[in-house]
């Protein structure tokens, strides 16, 4: 019984081969790709929480009431803990140790000097750790003074910046402050200095309810000094407890439940009753917000990537076990002739393919890990299950096809595609195909960018390309048939024939064309929204920037104008003057005026989205908020510096380049303000090349905006990259699928194809025409499958709706016009090819001479 086995494997050892190679590459990808997707998520997620989003516990208070709250370092140290004990686990998970300072509110310092200076008081229990003392020593100051100096330290960088040295005195106002010491930090790189630059260097910053700048510095104090500011009832010293974020251990799984914990966090905050009021400070809020919306975005344009490869791979692995069983039947209807029952026909059929397919998984999925591509994910055990299942629900349907028994159960069966006659179960099964596929897709389009990862919406690519796989089987014989009587009347027998041959296909046989009409279609539509991805970012770059280039100047004069249209590269500059804080006599909110000659600017930048190609005439372009300030008559809008400019919206405008959306904003002609000086400038430029380091030579101390660096900036956003390098690998995985498809298929049936070419070559057909008679045997399944599943993908976007909106990725600009790029239709006629040169080469590597293949009477 053994040795029979052995036979047997040896006599199938071409299907055996290809469904373990299969099977391991499969589950090989269902392991590899999932885990580096998940990955390429985290650190997208590690990425958008970003430095300075650490959470802050702050509150204020003074007086006896902050004394008895924290009246020593270790009751400061004690409400960390507490306040760290009311952490959620998904903060805590995320979040280091404590870190507590107290400090005063900025005072000025007295005296004349270039600048003004601030001086903070900081009472920072971890910075002693962290610095070393260059000069003097440390602040000791007495227990219960009151009076007299108080003693503080300073860095160094502070002191050899603004002049000061070791004993000097600085005047706050009632308060003397003595520099005991200088010192410098131990790392400079902390990030626990991260948001203390103060402590370590003057910073700049404004006089309180001014706009004149300052030089601003904290000086650390001990606790006998903090001790004796709160007994200062009307100063109010800020506490802050901060507990640094640990970027590195963000997950995108994390995201949600930060967020929701973040609410939870502030309500236990707010109701605490023993200590003064405190509130949560942190710039998580609107990050892990904004990262929420494109990750849900992401997932479900992946997920639908990601559906309709497991369903190519599935085709492939049932297309290869398929031809296994093909290979199987007689031997099994022998076997059923002479008496064998369904459960030993089983043993072959289903032991053979378990042979190939179970240690080929298995050894898939450790190879799979072993790449180390990213956490393991659940997802990847569920589709290798499902492919194995597959596989091996396969030879066992077959033998339950044997169980009318006999040698009948080959010989008298006809499962041509144009003979066979598909029974009511079939029908019923095609059908239900179609339902689920149409409910698949009113499910997708009502629950839109909020699906995500359900495993329903993302099975809709595929049970769409079976659907309509199922069609184009329905119609593919009456193509066969109609080609037929036209092909006979032509005098070559090479088309005729080979139209023949494709006709005589078991269904097994037709199996290719599902697969690859499945590969065509994932190809398809994941070239298609990457490419509709790339356009969107093109547009948001230049809706941003407004040409090429853009120069932001707070005064720009005409010699300016001038070098800046001599920078290298530049080919044309529009000047726009940009009045902020403008209004009317009846309403004092603020609005925009942007002067520009738009018909000026509309030749210079044509490829600017949202500018309206109206002449505006003397009217004006005002944006929707601007709209509901100024209704409908003519409004004077004037400002001190600037000459009353009456306008009357003429037309509305999303949006311009420089402005914020959602502002109010409003468009003149540039006459109309071209008198008015002391206001900022934007000049707008094109041209190819352009040198930027020439033109920030040319406006010193002026902002420039490059658009190649705004779309650098977008596209090379951590989930942009992962949203481009899946549509890419699985446009690249899919056209592998469906050559490997074609491949299988023609090495399996290489050989009775050369027994049936040796025939045709005994009755004078040439080598010419067998290679021929191989394109036009394959073509008829290639170009209906390729071509119905490339169409599918093209128009799957549109059908899928609101899940592919990629407005996330793109500032907003909705991206309708779904168009394959050339580098798709590129690698389409490629993979074209590539399946002809297949055909080919099988030919011609199992060409066989017909006095070696024929025997003696046929």
């Amino acid at each position: 019984m053994r040795s029979a086995g052995m036979r047997l494997v040896r006599a199938q050892w071409a299907p055996l081969t290809a469904l373990a190679v299969l099977t391991l590459v499969s589950a090989l990808l269902a392991v590899a790709v999932p885990s580096r997707t998940t990955a390429g998520y985290d650190a997208a997620a590690a990425a958008a929480a970003g430095p300075g989003a650490d959470i802050h516990v702050k509150g204020e208070a003074g007086g006896s009431a902050a004394f008895a709250a924290v009246p020593s370092d270790a009751a400061l140290n004690a409400n960390a803990l507490a306040w760290r004990d009311r952490l959620p686990p998904s903060l805590a998970e995320v979040t280091g140790e404590p870190e507590s300072s107290v400090t005063s509110p900025s005072q000025a310092v007295d005296g004349e000097f270039r600048r003004p200076r601030l001086l903070y008081l900081g009472w920072e229990p971890g910075a002693w750790r962290r610095i070393r003392v260059v000069s003097g020593g440390f602040p000791f100051n007495r227990t219960g003074q009151t009076s007299g100096d108080m003693n503080a330290m300073v860095a160094k960088r502070y002191a050899d910046q603004l002049g000061y040295k070791v004993g000097d005195r600085i005047g706050l106002g009632g308060l003397t402050v003595r520099v005991s010491g200088l010192y410098e930090p131990v790392n400079a790189a902390d990030q626990f200095w991260g948001p203390r630059a103060r402590i370590l260097h003057p910073t700049i910053e404004y006089m309180p309810q001014t706009t004149i700048e300052a030089d601003a510095g904290t000086a650390l104090i001990d606790p006998a000094a903090y001790s004796r500011l709160t007994r200062d009832p009307r100063l109010k010293l800020n506490y802050d407890w901060r507990f640094p974020l640990r970027t590195g251990v963000v997950s995108a799984e994390q995201v949600r439940a930060m967020t929701r914990d973040l609410d939870a966090f502030r309500s236990a905050v707010e109701g605490r009753a023993d200590l003064f009021p405190c509130e949560v400070s942190t710039a998580l809020d609107n990050r892990l917000k904004e990262f929420a919306g494109r990750l849900r975005t992401a997932q479900s344009v992946v997920g639908l990537a990601f559906g309709g490869l497991v369903a190519v791979a599935a085709g492939l692995l049932l297309l290869a076990a398929g031809l296994l069983g093909e290979r199987l039947r007689p031997i099994l209807g022998v076997m059923r002739a002479r008496g064998a029952s369904l459960r030993q026909l089983a043993a072959p059929a289903c032991g053979l393919t378990a042979l190939a397919a179970v240690p080929s998984a298995l050894l898939g999925y450790a190879a799979g890990r072993l790449l180390d591509a990213g956490p393991p994910q659940a997802a990847s055990l569920y589709a290798i299950g499902l492919l194995v299942a597959a596989v091996l629900g396969l030879p066992a349907a077959m033998v339950l096809r044997e169980r009318g028994g006999g040698l009948g159960s080959v010989t008298e069966r006809r499962d041509d595609l144009v003979a066979a006659r598909p029974s009511r179960r079939r029908l019923v099964l095609d059908g239900l195909l179609v339902v689920l596929a149409v409910v698949g897709v009113v499910l997708l389009r009502e629950r839109g960018a909020s699906s995500g990862t359900d495993p329903l919406v993302a099975s809709v690519p595929a049970l769409l390309g079976a659907a309509l796989g199922v069609l184009v089987l329905r119609a593919y014989p009456y193509l066969l048939r109609a080609a037929g009587p036209i092909l006979r009347r032509r005098t070559g027998a090479v088309a005729f024939i080979g139209v023949a041959r494709a006709s005589r296909q078991s269904l097994v046989g037709a199996l290719p064309l599902a697969v690859l009409l499945l590969a065509a279609t994932i190809a398809g539509f994941t070239s298609t929204v990457d490419t509709a991805l790339r356009t969107g970012q093109e547009r948001a770059s230049w809706a941003e920037t407004g040409g090429d280039a853009r120069v932001d100047a707070e005064s720009l004069d005409d010699a300016g104008l001038r070098r800046v249209r001599a920078v290298p590269g530049v080919t044309g500059a529009v000047r726009a003057r940009v009045i902020a804080r403008a209004s009317s006599a009846t309403d004092p909110a603020p609005l925009t005026v942007v002067g520009v000659d738009l018909d000026a600017y509309r030749r210079l930048a044509p490829e600017v989205p949202g500018i309206p190609d109206t002449d505006t005439g003397a009217g004006a372009l005002v944006s929707p908020l601007a709209a509901r300030t100024l209704g409908r008559g003519a409004v004077t809008l004037s400002r001190a510096g600037m000459d009353p400019v009456t306008v009357k919206a003429s037309a509305q405008i999303e949006r311009f380049p420089g402005q914020e959306r959602n502002s109010a904003f409003v468009i003149v002609p540039y006459r109309t303000v071209a008198g008015a000086t002391g206001f900022p400038s934007q000049v707008f430029l094109t041209g190819h090349d352009i040198d930027a380091k020439a033109l920030r030579a040319a406006v010193p101390g002026d902002d420039v905006v490059m658009r190649r660096q705004v779309l650098r900036n977008m596209t090379g956003l951590p989930l942009v990259s992962v949203v481009h390098d899946t549509f890419r690998d699985s446009a690249v995985a899919g056209g592998v699928y469906g050559l490997l498809a074609v491949l299988l298929v023609l090495v399996v049936g290489a050989r009775a194809r050369g027994r049936m070419i040796a025939h045709l070559r005994a009755l004078g057909l040439s080598r010419r025409q067998s290679r021929r008679l191989a394109l036009v045997e394959l073509a008829p399944v290639l170009l209906c499958a390729v071509g119905a599943g490339w169409v599918l993908g093209l128009l799957l976007p549109e059908i899928t709706g609101p899940v592919v909106d990629l407005r996330p990725y793109t500032g907003g600009f909705a991206v309708t016009a779904h168009v394959p790029g050339l580098p798709a239709l590129l690698g389409l006629l490629a993979a074209l090819l590539l399946a002809a040169a297949a055909a080919v080469a099988v030919d011609r590597a199992f060409d066989t001479d017909p006095g070696n293949a024929l025997r003696t009477g046929e």
